[in-house]
């Protein structure tokens, strides 16, 4: 018998935005699940903190920030065998913005990994798309209109791209170097927003993909009036105002370029805890997030 303690917090439905007031000065962690097939209780010290954890949902973890866990197991639901763990000892991280996921190696053993969210601010009319492997696969390659901007991404890797605002359409997913073997369909990319693709299943059954958006902070904006006086407004909404007699003899020009698909940059390996890394587990057959509650309860 298992008897409810508190509720902590809601988990957001479908796609799950993370905000932040401005760049990773505000703390966000969510538990993200993605182990095929499976719910899962999550269980610490002997008390259950998330309760019939639906595959492809999310869970609020914040208010653990800056602790350490005793003793984290994740149970299957249905006759509480040991899906991950016992883990001795876990980290949560105190700041930042972090996403704890239950994943499958490439070996199809299920851990927990923890992947930080880069929440610095892109240019206006640009977004970032940011490509996680944590599937049970080997390394992969993202195909874009032809092209490969992200390659040889490997189990718990993550690589980024800035992209612009708008939609990706008829990306794929191939065996580095090799064919396409699965798509992954359109892609959304709304401003000021990360969006966070994670490949999830096996290769040797099937692998799909689900999305977190996380929140940016706007970026900053710059206008220069006739005086010559240059007001700058920040993320935060505040402003600064300086005076230049710097002048030219010619017009100004500004150009952006924005390449069509972008390279990309790797942002690592997760950080692992004790030899255990903090999980990244979502598994849902299309590019959304499930709500999911966040519990905690004691095992009789």
């Amino acid at each position: 018998m298992k008897k409810l303690l508190t509720t902590v917090g809601a988990l957001a439905a479908l796609t799950f935005t993370a905000a932040t007031a401005s760049a990773q000065d505000q703390t966000a962690i969510t538990l993200v699940h993605g182990i095929p097939g499976t719910t899962v209780d999550v269980v610490v010290d002997g008390a259950v903190v998330v309760d019939d954890f639906q595959p492809g949902t999310t869970a609020d973890l914040t208010t653990y920030a800056g602790q350490t866990l005793s003793n984290v197991e994740v149970l299957d639901s249905s006759d509480d065998s040991v899906v991950i763990g016992p883990i001795v000892s876990l980290d949560i991280p105190d700041a930042g913005n972090w996403s704890i996921v239950a994943m499958l190696d490439d070996s199809g053993t299920a851990r927990l990994a923890s992947f930080e969210n880069n929440t610095t601010a892109v240019d206006a009319g640009n977004a970032r798309l940011t490509v996680r492997h944590t599937a049970d696969a080997g390394p992969v390659d993202v195909i874009v209109s032809g092209q490969r901007p992200i390659t040889n991404l490997s189990n718990g890797q993550s690589q980024e791209l800035i992209l612009p605002v708008g939609t990706v359409s008829g990306a794929q997913l191939a065996p580095t170097g090799g064919d396409p073997i699965v798509d992954i369909g359109d892609i959304s990319l709304g401003a000021d927003t990360n969006t966070v693709l994670y490949v999830v299943g096996s290769e040797d059954t099937s692998l799909t993909f689900i999305q977190q958006v996380v929140a940016l902070p706007a970026p900053a904006t710059t206008t220069t009036v006739a005086s010559g006086e240059t007001t700058t407004t920040v993320a935060d909404g505040s402003t600064t105002t300086s005076s230049s007699t710097t002048s030219t003899t010619g017009p100004s020009t500004t150009t952006t370029t924005t390449a069509a698909v972008p390279q990309a940059v790797n942002t690592g390996s997760p950080i692992d805890d004790n030899g255990t890394s903090i999980a990244l587990i979502a598994i849902v057959g299309g590019l959304v997030v499930a709500g999911g509650a966040f519990l905690a309860r004691r095992r009789a």
